[in-house]
This record gives C-alpha cells, sequence and structure tokens, in this order.
C-alpha cells in the first residue's frame, strides 16, 4: 500500500515539474497550434459503516473507512491522440503474471480518432458491458449488483469504435480474458477433469450506444464471448435503459451469463468444499433498478434495488442442476451537494442484502445483512491545463 502512495505522491510532482519545464507530453508537439491538456484529479470516498447480520439481525462493527481512493489522469497529446491512466489506491493487489499490472490500475491506454466517426483505443480499458451501473464512475456506486461485482472488468487489448452519428456508437474488442494465469481465473481442475487451458485467451465484444429525444432516453447494449477453457464456451449479454427528464432520472439494466465453466467465481466461493476447485455449467442473471430524484439543487434522493440468480443448468460430477443463490438487495439514501458543483456530496446509504436458501447441496448461503454508511465523496481537480 505505501507504494501505491508513493507512486502517486510521484506522479503528481513529476505532472508539475513537467509542465513548469516544458519537457513532458504536454509539450512535445513543435505545432503551437494543436490542443494539448493535462486534466489530474484525486476521487475519494470515506464514510462510517455500520454493520448488522445474521438471523435475527443483530449488531456486528462499525467504523471508518476508505471506500474508494482514486488518481485519474488524462488529456490531450494532439488533436487526434488522447491518453489516460487511472489507478484505485484503496486495495493491495498483486502483479498477475499474464498482464504484468496489478488490478489496482484500471485504465491505462491512448486513443487515436482518425476523424470524428472512428477512433482506436490501445492499453488497458473497460470490457465493453451494457447496462448504466458497469459503466459509472466506481466512486458513485455503493454496491455494484451480483454479476458486475465479480467480472473482470479492466483488460489489456484493442477497441476500435464508430459514431455514425452524434446518436449512435458501435464498437469492438477483442482483450485478454484474464489478468493472471489460467488456475487464477477459473480454478484448478478436480480429479480426473480432462480440462485445458485455451489455445487463445481472449474477449470478443461488441457494443452499442445510442440516445434519443435530446439525451432523454439513453441505451446500452452489449455482447460477450469468449474460451474460459478449451473447447469450452462462454457467452454474456447486457443492456440498460435510462430515462432522464429535468431532476428526476431512471435506469433498468440486465446482465445474463451462461457458462460450461464458472468464471465469475461466485458460485465456486460459494461451495461448502474445495471452494479453489472448478465448477461447471453455470448461469448468472442479474437484474437491477436505481432511481434518483434531485428535488432541490442541493438534495437528492437515491433508490435502488438488484436482483441475483446464481445457478448450474446441468448436473456435473461435483454439483446438481438448480438454484444455488438468489438474493434480494435494496439500498436507499440521500445526498446533499453543499456546493455550486457536484465535485462535492455528502450521503446516508442504507443497503439490506437478503439471501434465500439455495436449492442445491454443497452449496452455503451468505447471511442476511444491513449496513448504514455516513459519508462523502470528492472529486478534487488537482491539475487542469490547456494549450
Amino acid at each position: 500500500m505505501k507504494k501505491n502512495y508513493v507512486f502517486a505522491i510521484a506522479l503528481i510532482t513529476a505532472c508539475f515539474w513537467g509542465c513548469l519545464n516544458d519537457s513532458s507530453l504536454f509539450a512535445q508537439s513543435t505545432d503551437e497550434d494543436t490542443p494539448k491538456s493535462i486534466n489530474l484529479s484525486l476521487h475519494l470516498r470515506p464514510a462510517y459503516h455500520a454493520n448488522f447480520g445474521g438471523s435475527p439481525m443483530e449488531f456486528e462493527d462499525a467504523g471508518f473507512k476508505f471506500d474508494q481512493v482514486i488518481v485519474d489522469l488524462g488529456g490531450q497529446i494532439t488533436s487526434n491522440l488522447s491518453y489516460r491512466y487511472l489507478q484505485r489506491l484503496n486495495k493491495v493487489s498483486p502483479i498477475f503474471t499474464k498482464e504484468n499490472l496489478p488490478s489496482t490500475i484500471d485504465y491505462a491506454y491512448l486513443k487515436y480518432a482518425f476523424n470524428e466517426k472512428f477512433s482506436m483505443t490501445a492499453g488497458k480499458q473497460a470490457l465493453s458491458i451494457g447496462g448504466f451501473e458497469y459503466n459509472k464512475y466506481p466512486v458513485d456506486v455503493y454496491d455494484y449488483s451480483g454479476l458486475t461485482n465479480l467480472v473482470t472488468c479492466y483488460l489489456t487489448g484493442l477497441q476500435a469504435a464508430f459514431k455514425p452519428s452524434e446518436s449512435q456508437e458501435f464498437t469492438f474488442q477483442i482483450l485478454n480474458n484474464r489478468m493472471g494465469s489460467w488456475e487464477e481465473a477459473v480454478g484448478k481442475p478436480r480429479i480426473g477433469m480432462q480440462l485445458e487451458a485455451p489455445t487463445l485467451p481472449l474477449y470478443y465484444s461488441l457494443g452499442w450506444n445510442s440516445n434519443y429525444f435530446d439525451d432523454a432516453l439513453q441505451l446500452r447494449y452489449a455482447i460477450n464471448t469468449t474460451s474460459p477453457a478449451k473447447d469450452k464456451t462462454l457467452f454474456m449479454v447486457s443492456g440498460g435503459q435510462k430515462y432522464e427528464s429535468g431532476p428526476f432520472s431512471i435506469y433498468i439494466d440486465a446482465f445474463y451469463q451462461h457458462s460450461e465453466i464458472d468464471y465469475l467465481g461466485g458460485i465456486r466461493d460459494l461451495t461448502l468444499f474445495n471452494s479453489d476447485r472448478v465448477v461447471e455449467n453455470v448461469n448468472y442473471f442479474s437484474l437491477l433498478g436505481e432511481m434518483n430524484y434531485r428535488f432541490t439543487p442541493k438534495w437528492n434522493i437515491m433508490l435502488k434495488c438488484f436482483y441475483n440468480n446464481f445457478s448450474t443448468y446441468k448436473s456435473s460430477s461435483y454439483l446438481d442442476e438448480g438454484n444455488c443463490l438468489t438474493s434480494w438487495n435494496y439500498q436507499a439514501g440521500i445526498e446533499y451537494y453543499p456546493m455550486k458543483d457536484d465535485n462535492l456530496h455528502l450521503f446516508l446509504i442504507s443497503t439490506f442484502k437478503n439471501h434465500l436458501e439455495p436449492a442445491v447441496t454443497k452449496v452455503k448461503t451468505p447471511d442476511n445483512s444491513l449496513r448504514i454508511s455516513a459519508g462523502f465523496i470528492y472529486r478534487i481537480p488537482v491539475l487542469s491545463l490547456k494549450r
């Protein structure tokens, strides 16, 4: 953790020093008419959490915690070439072997826009998944739904984007389908299981984003496929619809994944014995809705509900067919924006998670839980320069 903070301080210092000495990427072009920019911001979300759990519900613990500390650096090198680097400092992560990067780095890419309609992005980026919860800034999401919370979403590769109009965008991605070793991703094969690592461990993704009626209606859809193991397939479809009008907004997201190998690891982690072993024939489904009502410029009410169902669609040598996890999750809160901009807001949020008994044996049920959180979210614009 100390190394991460040292890196952040060094990064900020280097940006200032480079700008002052006119020797960074910000000043590399000899064309004075070429736009260049640096934008550096720090995102914070500390909170006091009171946790309750069990049946009946009892107080467990409470304390202050930093949920998110994020350094976000980006800008323009030329009128066509831009960059972004984003790292979370609130968690410790090893260097994963395949990508030679820790999972704390979400973005590290260059983007080249050939014209207003076509662009290419190379480097570590977000896997294209539909819906609005997935695409929100991480510091603004108090709790992710089941599938979104489990998927490895920041991976290295290439993306091509095509915008035939201002309201339509199509994307195609080829990314690594994991950060580390194959066994870290799928678990250890059980004795006698004929399972091998895939020849091409890649994700293939298609995305479609659109908006209508002056952005009042927005749609985000995507499909993804990969091979979690040789001759095994994974397919995921996701989508979201958002309506926004004045102080009111609402979105509904749906996520579905069908895989011959448990690549998300949610069911694997719930097994009672040998939770590090491969689990086969899984379905994941998450459905969620979130509503926000900004009833005054400084006050917002937020309501959110999400449903998760994790199951096996066919019996295997280890697990029978049936539901492994069914949960209902409810969240409600109020947010206060004391400043003229939205960079800072205070929040009071309550989150309840209710887990139903599974139909499959050898799977444990998580305890019901209630969390009450109070804190603030602050986006601090550290540096913003244009030339």
